[in-house]
């Protein structure tokens, strides 16, 4: 996300991928004021460890092997992958 005057009259935020909001930008004249660059996490971007497994793969076989509620399987595979377990929640629905 782009953010253009923060706080002030003409203040502006474009949203998007960065090849989305250059383009935007490259269609003005000029672009004049204060600018923050907020950069996050790719979005939709599925998790992989080496062993090809995602997400939700992993929260089953932890359940079945390890005979874990899912809650537990859940915060042990966001651990493992290095992510929040909301982070992790989002994932397992996106794979359900």
């Amino acid at each position: 996300m782009l953010a253009r005057e923060v706080t002030k009259l003409h203040e502006e935020f474009l949203r998007g991928s960065a090849e989305d909001v250059l383009a935007t930008l490259k269609r003005r004249e000029e672009v004049k004021g204060e600018i923050t660059l907020l950069i996050g996490k790719a979005e939709g971007m599925e998790h992989a460890k080496p062993n090809g497994k995602n997400v939700g793969e992993r929260v089953r076989e932890l359940m079945s092997t390890e005979s874990l509620d899912e809650k537990a399987a859940l915060k042990q595979a966001a651990k493992e992958f290095g992510m929040s377990k909301s982070e992790a929640y989002r994932e397992l629905q996106r794979v359900k």
